[in-house]
């Protein structure tokens, strides 16, 4: 798909799938009005979108224009974890009954009614690849300001303390660091999917092993600017599934590859010494046993074990089905952000069966992969790898620019078989 072929798509769609596209496209540039939120609710564009998008999801439900979607046997599991996650954020609402315990009841439930409302938005492949440009076409307006930063000057620089590796990074007018990381992710993911549908379906975008080359390097260069070892090895694990399912291309493969090594040949030992080992380096001093394991995934860990002491007071009912009815002071931050963790969150917040749910939701969207053809492979592992591992220190949920990407991915990869390329 081309940007003339995109807005002869666009234009087709319904209003009830228009309003999607649109926030898409204009997340990033909403996301650097974070700030507002500290002088009014009113005056918060996040706030407001925050809002909008349960009700125009359900506006769009309702609406006699909107397709229905064609179940599939993994819409149970998330169902389940749906179930959990709905009972103890509207328990935690009405126990709290506050502003707050509004907007992370409209936070957390949220992404469960993006993931439905994506089954429906998604129809067809042209569907997938609408989606796909628009995300593309998001990615233009924070990598072009990482860019800036990078040559001009910072809009906001972060300083890193010593334990987790020192130095500064920059993070542009985002809330923090992990934005330009979900963008810089999407675009190589975007890159590489369309590379193969190049490849093996002959496609009216162009992009070839140089056009790869070029994203592996801009990302690269992206990644050393904001120092975040977790999208480190969610970009290692990509480029890995690329080459993987580009061994067919023999001269593409063989390009990439000898760029890579002389590209390494000159920078790896100096991006690795300044970039990489700082960041990972406590990490292995963990592993070897030279530091204590509270210091493990940028002292988080120390946080984890506090919590978890916490959580082992609780009955063990509330182990099963979340923590929220143990109405413990502490389950405001259990719940939240502030865990880093979405695998901790989500266990604290639906408890075993919830989490337990929502992971086998994960692998069971993986079992599709047989059924696509090799550029879809390659999207649905990629972005699986990516979720699954960004979870682990991270809250990539709660990130709406990448749940916009991911549940579209999902549910293409459920679509019936005689729908996926018709």
């Amino acid at each position: 798909m081309n940007f003339k072929a995109w807005i002869q798509w666009y234009k087709s769609l319904e209003i009830t799938r228009k309003w999607f596209v649109i926030l898409i496209i204009i997340r990033p540039l909403i996301d650097n009005f974070y700030e507002l939120k500290q002088t009014s609710v009113l005056a918060s564009p996040l706030y407001i979108v925050g809002v909008l998008t349960p009700v125009l999801i359900l506006m769009s439900f309702t609406s006699k224009n909107f397709l229905n979607y064609n179940n599939a046997p993994q819409d149970f599991f998330i169902k389940v974890f749906g179930v959990f996650l709905f009972f103890n954020c509207i328990y935690f609402f009405v126990s709290q009954f506050s502003i707050t315990a509004l907007g992370d009841l409209v936070k957390y439930t949220t992404p469960i009614l993006l993931y439905f409302y994506a089954r429906a938005f998604i129809q067809s492949k042209k569907d997938l690849d609408g989606i796909m440009f628009s995300c593309l076409i998001a990615c233009i307006f924070p990598l072009g300001m990482l860019v800036y930063e990078s040559i001009f000057n910072p809009i906001a620089i972060e300083y890193i303390s010593t334990g987790r590796g020192g130095g500064s990074r920059i993070r542009g007018a985002y809330a923090d660091i992990m934005n330009y990381a979900v963008y810089i992710v999407l675009f190589f993911i975007i890159i590489g999917y369309l590379f193969l549908t190049n490849l093996y379906v002959k496609s009216k975008l162009k992009i070839n092993a140089f056009h790869v080359a070029a994203a592996l390097v801009f990302v690269v260069y992206a990644l050393s600017r904001i120092k975040h070892v977790s999208t480190w090895t969610v970009t290692f694990v990509i480029f890995l599934l690329l080459m993987i399912h580009n061994l067919k291309n023999a001269k593409g493969f063989v390009f990439v590859i000898v760029l890579l090594t002389i590209i390494s040949a000159f920078f790896a030992e100096s991006l690795y010494d300044s970039q990489i080992e700082p960041l990972i380096g406590k990490e292995i001093r963990v592993i070897e046993g030279e530091s204590e394991t509270n210091y493990a995934f940028n002292g988080r860990m120390s946080r984890w074990e506090r919590y978890f002491e916490i959580w082992e007071q609780m009955p063990m009912t509330n182990h099963f089905i979340g923590i929220t009815t143990a109405n413990f002071p502490e389950t405001d931050n259990m719940i939240g952000a502030g865990m880093h963790s979405d695998y901790v969150r989500l266990l604290f917040l639906t408890g075993f069966i919830g989490v337990g749910s929502y992971v086998f939701f994960i692998l069971a969207i993986g079992s599709k992969y047989s059924q696509l053809k090799m550029a879809e492979k390659f999207l649905l592992s990629a972005t699986v790898c990516s979720l699954l591992l960004w979870s682990v220190s991270t809250i990539p949920t709660l990130y709406a620019p990448l749940i916009y990407f991911t549940y579209p991915v999902f549910a293409y990869a459920l679509l019936p078989k005689k729908m996926l390329y018709s």
